[in-house]
């Protein structure tokens, strides 16, 4: 585990004006992140459903994303709680979203609760529809991300409520050390702590296993949750979730191979629930493990994810052909990689929605995340994607993202590895969120 430099926010500063030292050119590439920003920030509350719910994309074909995800739900609350919550932001805003957070709070706890008959897997359920019934078609379940995501996000704001002084609203709806649990953290904790050695399917709902992904995620819940639950002065629960963390942490250190020099995406996988054509080991999961669990500090083998991270980008610069382009008109500098999930893949979204793999979004943004991420603990070991200074790097992550954005700057799934375009899922949700989340980690 990398330690936090307190002179974190300093070292952000010195980023910004690292990045933005070269004139004109620079200062109207913050511009355009900035505005890009803001516009990211107005598009993802059109996602947001009256009744607290959030759906991935607003499609109801081609493909049908009409659906509350918990993991695609649990990961947008938490960059929105810690907008709503951040004292810079304008404060007709914060109150709009600190609204919003409360209606998700409810929605949840009904997500939670509502009945889901066998063979549905309870906290494991990855779907709902807009109404809060679970999505009860066949599908890839159980999903065990879900559960451990969702309870680091509610921690993320039992931590600022109890800060405010609003304890017995923490103690009301987010976590009470009764048992049978009936708050929403103390649910999740609970499922997490007795299930996360259970298989499951990964967050790309292909293939049943363990997942480095899922385990990370669940590993930072149970030591949040060990510490949250101290607070709550639940101290037999605290010592059972740090139990659970440092045995998830050494299962963990299965998924390294020494051979390869990678982390593996997954290991014990199902053979009857899992892809031959995916014939390697790389998966853009392990870097977003590292960059949606990092808090100033990283849960992850940081110098075993860039090792991992340069033989994925590596692929992706010679499968994409939109990597060939180096340079774009909507912001000076180079344009960075394009991400895509893994080398292997053959999911496009659209267009019947196997014609070949593409670049997301989110995974070309977690790229450029991580980098400031590494610079903000002020890392010194491989060079990451080679890049020689981790603030041009990612810039340039952030170009590529605006090269392929269309006028309004509306952001889909993915885009075209070949035209560019966007195409799959428009408006997705987890895209908007990796905006902000990036754009926070980089110039907050």
């Amino acid at each position: 585990m990398m330690s936090f430099k307190s002179g974190m926010r300093g070292v952000l500063l010195s980023l910004s004006m690292t990045l933005f030292a070269g004139g004109a050119a620079h200062a109207q590439n913050q511009t355009r992140y900035q505005a890009q920003y803001q516009n990211a920030l107005q598009l993802i509350q059109n996602n947001f459903q009256p009744g607290g719910g959030i759906v991935a994309a607003p499609s109801h074909t081609d493909p049908d994303y009409f659906f509350d995800w918990v993991r695609d739900s649990s990961l947008t609350m938490k960059t929105i709680i810690q907008i709503a919550y951040d004292p810079k932001t304008d404060a007709a805003l914060a109150k709009t979203l600190q609204a919003r957070v409360d209606l998700w709070i409810y929605w949840e706890l009904g997500l939670q609760t509502t009945p889901k008959a066998a063979p549905l897997f309870d906290l494991g359920e990855p779907r709902f529809y807009m109404s809060g019934k679970v999505n009860d078609q066949p599908w890839a379940r159980p999903q065990n991300d879900g559960p451990a995501i969702r309870a680091v996000t509610g921690i993320l704001l039992a931590n600022l409520w109890i800060q405010q002084g609003r304890l017995d609203d923490v103690k009301a709806r987010l976590y009470s050390p009764e048992l049978p649990a009936n708050t929403l953290i103390k649910r999740d904790l609970e499922y997490v702590a007795h299930h996360w050695g259970d298989q499951s399917f990964d967050l790309w709902e292909e293939e049943k296993g363990m997942h480095f992904y899922t385990l990370t995620a669940q590993k930072v819940a149970m030591i949040k949750g060990a510490a949250l639950a101290n607070t709550m002065n639940d101290g037999a629960a605290a010592s059972f979730y740090q139990q659970q963390a440092d045995a998830i942490d050494a299962y963990l250190k299965q998924f390294y191979d020494p051979s390869q020099g990678l982390i593996r995406y997954a290991i014990n996988k199902d053979p009857n629930n899992s892809k031959s054509f995916k014939t390697s080991d790389l998966d853009v999961a392990v870097l977003l493990s590292a960059v949606e669990t990092f808090d100033g500090q990283f849960y992850v083998p940081v110098d075993q994810v860039v090792a991992t991270v340069n033989k994925l980008v590596s692929q992706f610069q010679s499968i994409y052909a939109v990597n060939k382009l180096k340079k774009g008109t909507r912001a000076s500098g180079p344009l960075g990689v394009s991400v895509g999930r893994y080398p292997q893949d053959i999911y496009s979204g659209s267009g019947g929605g196997f014609q070949g793999g593409n670049p997301w979004f989110l995974a070309t943004l977690a790229l450029g995340e991580f980098a400031c991420d590494l610079n903000s603990v002020n890392y010194k070991g491989t060079a990451l994607a080679g890049a020689s200074d981790l603030t041009q790097l990612a810039a340039s992550q952030f170009n590529r993202v605006l090269y392929h954005l269309d006028a309004q700057g509306s952001m889909a799934e993915q885009f075209n590895r070949d035209t560019g375009f966007e195409q799959s899922a428009p408006n997705l949700t987890w895209s908007y969120s990796s905006y902000l989340s990036a754009y926070r980690a980089c110039f907050n």
